[in-house]
C-alpha cells in the first residue's frame, strides 16, 4: 500500500481511483464495509483503490473540547488498513484552512487532479466543507456534473441491530467492557506504549510488570484488572494488566492511572524502552485497595490463573 501524507503528495499523473473516505478510527467492521465496498468497485472497473483519511480527528480541530479518544493512531490504522489490501492511502492534514474550504471545492477536490476520483464510498451520514453543510445527496447532484458515482454501503450493525460506531466503541472501552467491543472492532481494543521504568514494587513482590507510557488521548480501558495479550518483538505473552493507581500502596494519594502489564512465562530480561502492544481480552475485576500485600498477592495469584485460563496461545 502506498502511503501519501497530502493531497500535495500524490502524483498529477496518477491513476483513476475509487475513494473510500472517512475518519475510520477504530477501523471497525463498519468502516471495513465501506472500504470493502470500495475495493469491490475498484476491481469491477479496474481502476485503483484509495482510502482517504484525516489527520487528526476534525473535532480536535473545530471543537477540541469535544475531541474524542483515540481508537486507532494514525500508525496503527495505516497497519489495519493496509491488511485491507487497499493500493493507496491518503492522510489529509486537518487544518484550519481545510476546514474553511467551501462544500463545492471539496468536491471539486475529488474529481480533479490529482485525486481523480471516478467514484466515492462514504457512510450515509457523511459531511464535509466548511461547517459540514455537505452532504451526500449534495454529492450526487455534483457527481452527475462530473461523471463522479456516490455509493453509501448499508450501515453495519451488531447481533443486538444497533449500528456499530466509534462513538459506540469508545464507551464500551471506557466502561471497562472490553470483552463486548471485540465483536465491533472483529479484534480486540489494543494499546501500545513505551515501557519505562516504574516503581520496581511488582518485582521485589516477584511478580515484575511493564510500566507503559501512554500517548495522550488514547481510549484507555476503565480502571481495573484485565486478561490480555501482550505483543513484545514479535512474541506473544498471555498477560494480567492492571490500570489504576495502586491503592493498596497509595491510599492518600491520587496519582494519575497507569497500566502495568505483568506478561506470564516471560524469561527475558529488563525492557526498557521497548515497546509493548495490549490487546484486551475481558475484564477480571474492579482495581481495590486489600488490607495487606499477602492479601494483594493472593488476589493477584488468583487473576493470574485466570488470564491463562481466558488466554491460550
Amino acid at each position: 500500500m502506498k502511503r501519501y501524507p497530502s493531497i500535495g503528495a500524490l502524483p498529477l499523473g496518477g491513476p483513476r481511483r475509487v475513494v473510500a473516505i472517512g475518519t475510520f478510527d477504530g477501523v471497525h467492521l463498519g468502516h471495513q464495509a465501506v472500504v470493502r465496498h470500495a475495493l469491490g468497485l475498484a476491481q469491477s472497473r479496474q481502476v485503483a483503490s484509495m482510502v482517504m483519511t484525516f489527520e487528526p480527528h476534525p473535532l480536535s480541530v473545530l471543537k477540541p473540547e469535544l475531541t474524542p479518544a483515540v481508537l486507532t493512531p494514525q500508525a496503527r490504522k495505516t497497519a489495519l488498513l493496509g491488511e485491507l489490501d487497499v493500493d493507496e492511502l491518503l492522510v489529509v492534514p486537518f487544518t484550519r484552512a481545510f476546514s474553511r474550504i467551501r462544500a463545492d471545492r471539496f468536491a471539486e477536490m475529488l474529481c480533479a487532479p490529482p485525486i481523480g476520483a471516478d467514484c466515492v464510498v462514504v457512510g450515509d451520514g457523511f459531511r464535509f466543507g466548511h461547517g459540514g453543510v455537505g452532504t451526500v445527496d449534495m454529492l450526487r447532484q455534483y457527481g452527475r456534473t462530473r461523471a463522479l458515482t456516490v455509493d453509501t454501503p448499508p450501515t453495519v450493525t451488531s447481533a443486538d441491530g444497533k449500528p456499530i460506531s466509534s462513538t459506540r466503541i469508545r464507551r464500551l472501552v471506557a466502561q471497562g467492557r472490553v470483552d463486548e467491543a471485540t465483536p465491533l472492532l472483529s479484534r480486540p481494543h489494543r494499546i501500545d506504549g513505551t515501557v519505562t521504568k516504574g516503581d520496581g514494587r511488582g518485582r521485589t513482590l516477584g511478580i515484575p510488570t511493564a510500566n507503559l507510557a501512554l500517548a495522550p488521548g488514547l481510549a484507555v480501558p476503565a480502571n481495573g484488572v484485565y486478561a490480555a495479550i501482550g505483543h513484545l518483538e514479535g512474541d506473544r505473552f498471555a498477560a494480567a494488566v492492571n490500570i489504576g493507581t495502586s491503592p493498596t500502596f497509595t491510599a492518600d494519594a491520587q496519582p494519575a492511572p497507569r497500566l502495568e502489564a505483568h506478561l506470564l512465562d516471560y524469561d527475558g530480561g529488563d525492557f526498557y524502552g521497548a515497546t509493548i502492544g495490549v490487546e484486551f481480552a475481558g475484564r477480571l475485576r474492579d482495581e481495590r485497595r486489600f488490607d495487606s500485600v499477602d492479601d494483594l498477592l493472593e488476589q493477584v495469584e488468583a487473576d493470574i490463573e485466570r488470564t491463562r485460563e481466558l488466554i491460550q496461545l
